[in-house]
């Protein structure tokens, strides 16, 4: 019998076996990166790889015939990877210009939601957001101490907004944090659903306000060039096109400022 599936093998040559054992119930793996980033990529209580994108991505590439392989890779690594065609997938992924010219992106899956966080005001306490009821007030503030992780831009904002492009940069969003419940930092800058986890964690959500909403970022799956056919691509986008509608759990918060909704500052 292992005679015979050798032979066979040899007839159909590779590209025809592909096309069998997917005909027959075997998916193409792919290899997809991950790092700790809840509650959208974890390890559950159970030891179990969770969370919404990694929910989304089991989803999407299972409908389009695709294993995904999960690795635990930092963001930086990640783009180095798939740069070199190392890596398959990554999740949550920014389409950019620059990017494509190494990689190839789904339709947008989900949207992120980029957030400016401050305090809410203390007793007896001088509070910086007093008085900002637009965002060209807040583009007017010179005194404010603002945080955002490093390599990141407040965008749409950060270049006609000069507070906000003059926020100081820091190596990850828990020492934002800290700084931010500290009062070291009059507000900070990030994204949405991880600084909600954050917070719950640390029983601070009462002590802490959303000042601006700044944009709806749409994400998608990152691919290295070739990693798929063009067929297998189209139904990829297919699958995320078909997918029903996000969890209320995963809305943007109410914010004091809504800056998708109102005209960006005028430049001088």
């Amino acid at each position: 019998m292992f005679g015979i599936h050798i032979a066979i093998g040899r007839a159909l040559g590779p590209g025809l076996l592909l096309a069998l054992s997917l005909s027959l119930g075997a998916r193409e793996p792919l290899s997809v990166a991950w790092s700790h980033w809840p509650p959208l990529s974890q390890i559950d209580a159970n030891g179990e790889l969770g969370g919404l994108d990694v929910t989304l991505t089991r989803q999407i590439l299972g409908k389009a015939g695709l294993e995904p392989r999960f690795r635990n890779l930092p963001w930086a690594r990640t783009l180095h990877l798939i740069e070199r065609r190392q890596l398959d997938v990554a999740m949550g992924a920014l389409d950019t210009p620059e990017r494509r010219r190494f990689a190839r992106f789904s339709i947008p899956y989900r949207r992120a939601h980029f957030v400016l966080l401050g305090h809410q005001p203390a007793p007896e306490a001088a509070d910086p957001w007093q008085g900002i009821t637009s965002l060209a007030d807040l583009c007017r503030q010179s005194g404010l101490r603002l945080g955002k992780l490093r390599g990141t831009r407040p965008l749409p904002l950060g270049d006609p907004c000069p507070t906000l492009g003059a926020a100081r940069e820091y190596n990850s969003d828990d020492r934002l944090i800290a700084l931010l419940l500290a009062r070291r930092l009059d507000g900070v800058i990030m994204e949405w659903q991880y600084a909600h986890h954050r917070l719950t964690q640390l029983g601070a959500n009462d002590f802490i306000r959303c000042q601006l909403l700044l944009h709806r970022q749409p994400v998608s799956l990152m691919f290295a060039r070739e990693a798929v056919s063009e067929e297998t691509f189209a139904r990829i986008d297919a699958a995320i096109a078909a997918l029903p509608p996000p969890d209320p759990a995963f809305a943007p918060p109410r914010c004091h400022l809504d800056a998708t909704r109102l005209p960006a500052p005028s430049t001088p």
